[in-house]
């Protein structure tokens, strides 16, 4: 891995990271990391979390982990520069979503220099006062706001980050911060919020109390039942009652959001690099799905070298995907080439001496199409 992280740091132009987690459900009761969390997949599920750290150029993976499942994304970042210190004097430049939004966070990338174009929370105290300022004028969709190239309104705002600590002194970094508005992913965002509220209704009245932190956003304890003992014959539905605050608070961001950058200054630029970012959910989505690593099925001393192989599937999985890229193979054929090269076959052969494997006879077609992705033929027979 650090020869792969110092290849991508050599190219001509400073190539973009994405790190990002994910997680994966697990009902084992004995290995450590499993414990519950923030679940993306389900909510009420315990889950370990990988985290993997993709080149945006190429599309191929750089760095993993295997985290406990009850760690936070915010806390991630001081390990990764622990482990990427043999490159401190190489320019690395990050893409990060609103999970690994702080304060913290951001000081320690300007401090070791880290170029970054990070997702902004909008409980963060910067990011909700430019989103006042801004946003009015990006509602009233002027036409000098609209980007052609990035489909939306936006408008940018430089500050000056300060930072006074007795370690490091008086410290100033500039920081762009870029505000975003979509009229379609409004109506969008509000429409399935009032669907999901709905189906929290729902499983009140049968009795089910959500454990997800969106129903603990938008439904509150009434106050005359907080300080007493739920009698047994009241039901969910009479103890929680639809926070209205929150959701006028909820409706007056939707369709806006936030990138912060140390470097970056052009709104539409930024966007068009963080929405590379889906390099790495791909790589997730191959990783659960194609590489067989969306269950935990072993043991506590097997964990850390199943998830290891599962990474090295992925790897070889993307640099072939990459290579019919370049190959000139349509996209949306590539699931059917990697079927076909995975269709062969190699069989084993018991010997008095040695053990010999050989392949079954490789069809013309996928040979042409072996040479085209620069794959060497293997021998019929070899042993090992």
């Amino acid at each position: 891995m650090k020869r792969r992280l110092n290849h991508s740091c050599c190219g001509e132009n400073n190539n973009f990271w994405a790190f990002d987690t994910t997680s994966i459900s697990s009902y084992s009761e004995t290995l450590s990391k499993v414990a519950y969390g923030h679940n993306k997949e389900d909510p009420e599920m315990p889950m370990i979390k990988i985290a993997l750290l993709i080149d945006e150029t190429n599309g191929e993976p750089l760095y993993y982990k295997v985290l406990n499942g009850s760690i936070a994304d915010v806390s991630l970042l001081r390990n990764l520069f622990v482990d990427l210190a043999q490159l401190r004097d190489k320019q690395i430049n990050l893409v990060l979503d609103r999970g690994f939004c702080s304060e913290h966070d951001f000081l320690m990338m300007f401090r070791n220099h880290v170029g970054f174009v990070a997702g902004l929370c909008s409980d963060l105290a910067i990011a909700t006062q430019t989103v006042n300022q801004l946003m009015p004028s990006l509602r009233l969709a002027l036409p000098d706001k609209y980007s052609d190239t990035i489909g939306c309104y936006c408008a940018t705002k430089k500050i000056d980050w300060y930072s006074t600590t007795r370690a490091h002194g008086k410290e100033q970094y500039p920081f762009y911060i870029h505000v975003y508005y979509d009229k379609q992913r409004e109506a969008s965002e509000i429409l399935n919020m009032t669907e999901l509220v709905e189906s929290f209704k729902a499983r009140l009245e049968k009795g089910e109390v959500p454990n997800a932190p969106l129903f603990r956003k938008f439904f509150k304890k009434k106050k005359d039942k907080q300080k007493t003992d739920k009698p047994d014959n009241v039901k969910p539905k009479d103890l929680y009652e639809f926070d209205v605050q929150s959701w006028v608070t909820f409706t007056q961001t939707c369709g806006c959001f936030v990138l912060g950058s140390s470097e970056v200054k052009s709104a539409s630029e930024a966007l068009n690099i963080y929405r590379q970012k889906d390099t790495v959910e791909k790589a997730f989505n191959n990783y659960k799905d194609k590489c067989g690593g969306r269950r935990i099925r072993c043991r506590e001393c097997a964990l850390e070298g199943k998830v290891f192989i599962t990474y090295l599937s992925l790897c070889l999985r993307l640099m072939l995907e990459r290579r019919l890229e370049r190959a000139g193979n349509d996209p949306p054929n590539t699931p059917r080439v990697l079927e076909r090269l995975n269709s062969l076959v190699l069989y084993r052969h018991e010997t008095d001496d040695k053990p010999k494997l050989y392949w079954q006879e490789i069809p013309k077609e996928d040979r042409l199409l072996m040479e085209q992705l620069e794959i060497k033929i293997p021998a019929p027979i070899f042993v090992i």
